[in-house]
């Protein structure tokens, strides 16, 4: 599963629309739809704002296994 997947599951698990996160965000549907279809990645600013709506952590977003199982 890639960033945006993990994003729309995480806003669907909050029973938000597109609209309604970019109203948070301030920003617009548009642009969430396009970090869910993975055509841009959202700056680090908006990715903080986005996991404090949705109550998951960046590493439930970004997912990367090497840093949790300590192999770099």
């Amino acid at each position: 599963m890639n960033v945006g997947e993990r994003l729309k599951k995480a806003r669907k698990r909050k029973k938000l629309t597109q609209e309604e996160v970019a109203d948070l965000l301030y920003c617009t549907p548009q642009a969430i739809s396009r970090y869910e279809t993975n055509k841009i990645e959202p700056n680090m600013q908006t990715l903080q704002r986005m996991c404090i709506i949705y109550e998951v952590s960046a590493d439930d977003i970004i997912d990367i296994p090497h840093f949790r199982r300590g192999k770099l």
